[in-house]
């Protein structure tokens, strides 16, 4: 995988909306989960994954910050020059 800064603007969106994209999926998801567990009445154990859920999005967040800073620091080199 290439570093933020050898890719193009165009490919930093790219990657920005496919990020974006699936952390939304994956917190839609995970609130499907809670609420299934929730309706269906579940044990309090069976919640314990699903609250442990949001920690495993960390890293698909920590790119999306990192590919957002990239974009910005470039729009911002762009708007100097």
């Amino acid at each position: 995988m290439k570093k933020w800064s050898e890719l193009s603007l165009a490919e930093l969106n790219k990657t920005k909306s496919k990020l974006k994209g699936a952390l939304i999926g994956f917190i839609i998801l995970g609130v499907l989960i809670f609420l299934a567990l929730f309706f269906l009445r579940a044990k309090l154990v069976l919640f314990i994954p699903a609250m442990v859920l949001p920690i495993t999005w960390l890293p698909i967040y920590i790119s999306l910050k990192s590919v957002n800073d990239e974009i910005r620091l470039r729009n911002a080199t762009n708007i100097n020059q």
